[in-house]
């Protein structure tokens, strides 16, 4: 080998022997491109799905559709039935927490059907200057804390550098607009929970057009769809009843819960377990872009 690299680089001609035994011993081209498949330990590398595709038939598309609209129909179906299962938590947790207060509900509808949804007729608290000084130091602190923090928790400075502005807007509207503050807790509650139930009514819809797409068992695209259901049907009560005592300390908080702790983060439940369902064994027939 040193000889021919030395005979090479002197500019010198192999003989017609060596040539040859080159030639016949460079691999073919349908040999790379196995080779580009395959690990350093001889394993098959399985293209990623971002750049991989499905090779979908009608048979496919007709299963997702009809499982989107059978999965949303029997949501829809059980509307009244989840509406008085969130109106009993909201009862218990009045009672356990102490609210001088009593559970209503209101109707609502979607798509023909009419449920009802518990609300608490309960007034916010004010942003009165002991509260609003306490959240200020809290949020200066924070602040503080984030700029001695070191690089390797870059995500923990920006995600806290964000409730820090949340927070401080907040705290700077309620010095000098206090007054005009749009929102009471009946209705912020109201909402809240009707968003809960367009999210949860939307997730075989949102399943379908991705989920659903990919080989995976008609079992484990079911069991998905029923977990993420089920988990946000009693997640999102417990959720908002918790805003609720705390806004009934003070109105200074709505701000951050609605925008960190409100509908975000029931999307990015959703999205937690869209991406673990992801990473469950498929049936292997994905194909190389």
């Amino acid at each position: 080998m040193k000889r021919l690299l030395f005979i090479t680089a002197m500019g010198g001609h192999l003989p017609s022997s060596w040539s040859s035994r080159i030639a016949s011993a460079r691999p073919e081209p349908e040999q790379l491109e196995k080779l580009r498949h395959h690990g350093w330990r001889g394993g098959w590398i399985a293209p990623h799905r971002a750049f991989a595709y499905l090779p979908l038939n009608a048979k496919d598309l007709t299963v997702c559709v009809m499982l989107a609209a059978g999965m949303t129909l029997a949501w829809v179906s059980v509307l009244d039935r989840v509406g008085l299962l969130w109106g009993r938590i909201f009862r218990y947790w009045t009672e356990a927490l102490g609210l001088q207060t009593t559970v209503f509900t209101a109707v609502h509808h979607l798509g023909g059907h009419h449920f009802p949804l518990p609300y608490l007729n309960l007034a916010a608290g004010p942003p009165d200057p002991q509260i609003w000084w306490i959240s200020g130091a809290v949020t200066l602190a924070l602040l503080a804390v984030t700029c001695f923090m070191s690089e390797e928790k870059l995500p923990w400075i920006y995600l806290l550098r964000f409730l820090v502005l949340l927070q401080g807007t907040a705290l700077v509207y309620f010095v000098f607009a206090a007054a005009r503050f749009p929102h009471d807790l009946p209705s912020y509650t109201a909402g809240m929970l009707y968003f809960g139930i367009v999210l949860i009514s939307l997730i075989p819809a949102i399943l379908g057009l991705t989920f659903y797409l990919f080989d995976f068992s008609l079992l484990k695209k079911i069991w998905l769809t029923l977990l993420v259901a089920r988990y946000l049907t009693l997640f999102i009560p417990l959720q908002y009843m918790l805003h609720i005592y705390i806004l009934q300390k003070s109105i200074l908080f709505m701000p951050i819960l609605y925008f960190a702790f409100g509908p975000f983060l029931d999307v990015l439940i959703f999205v937690s377990f869209y991406s673990w369902g992801m990473s469950w064994k498929s049936q292997n027939r994905l194909r190389q872009s």
